[in-house]
């Protein structure tokens, strides 16, 4: 996903207010209103293309892995349900947001690629919305997983970013070696090797919490494993990539 220029559309009223309590003749008050409505900020070819070339990978490379685009409308920092985000295609609008989280929900269908219809979002002046994107792991168990499994998933996602940026540039991205697992509420992560626990995250709060770290820096015998499912297991990507979407020039 490419920057691309911002769109916002602003409607202004005239209002005239009248006061009782006053005995000269009332004079008209201008009062401008911000009002968000549907514009255009990309193109569904565009956004397709995102999602078209992560599962061009090839299969064991991506297997176990899914791509996730994160959307907030910026710079309220607001769920991305607030935008309003859709397809405005032919037949109607299709919503392009989950409302239970903030992920980008993009339909991949050969008849939407065909026609290409504009992406539309609410959007005031100033506003944008912002992505971050996230490769989730699919742990064959629930709640533990090996160094070695977690070695594979690092591995794959080297190989993936060689198919895009060539073997040098993968070889001087460091944070790509990086595992990012979220610990439910009220649950501990821990790292048991030859016999020894150690606890890596203690999370007691009611939110689940993230432990990032390299699993290059453990024991190749270590196991990983919680006293709850994971709420998530993440691949940090390289360089944070983020893009915006604002009105299309």
């Amino acid at each position: 996903m490419r920057k691309h220029g911002f769109f916002g559309l602003l409607a202004t009223s005239c209002l005239s207010a009248l006061s009782p309590t006053q005995a000269e003749t009332p004079q008209p008050e201008n009062i401008e209103v911000h009002a968000a409505r549907p514009v255009t900020v990309q193109s569904y070819r565009a956004v397709a293309r995102v999602f078209n070339r992560f599962n061009a990978f090839p299969e064991q490379d991506r297997a176990g892995l899914s791509l996730h685009v994160l959307g907030r409308l910026q710079p309220k920092d607001t769920p991305l349900k607030d935008t309003g985000l859709h397809l405005q295609t032919k037949n109607g609008a299709i919503p392009l947001f989950n409302a239970e989280n903030d992920e980008l929900t993009v339909p991949l269908t050969r008849v939407l690629w065909d026609e290409n219809p504009p992406l539309m979002a609410n959007l005031l002046p100033g506003d944008f919305i912002g992505f971050t994107f996230q490769i989730a792991v699919s742990t064959p168990q629930p709640d533990h997983f090996t160094d070695a499994q977690a070695r594979h998933w690092l591995q794959q996602l080297n190989n993936c970013m060689e198919d895009v940026v060539g073997v040098i540039v993968a070889f001087m991205l460091p944070d790509a070696h990086r595992l990012i697992v979220s610990v439910a509420p009220h649950a501990r992560l821990e790292a048991v090797s030859n016999g020894q626990t150690q606890r890596l995250l203690d999370n007691q709060s009611d939110a689940a919490r993230s432990f990032i770290f390299r699993p290059q820096d453990y024991a190749r015998d270590t196991l990983f494993q919680s006293d709850k499912p994971f709420h998530q297991v993440l691949i940090k990507i390289p360089l944070d990539p983020h893009a915006r979407m604002k009105r299309k020039s």
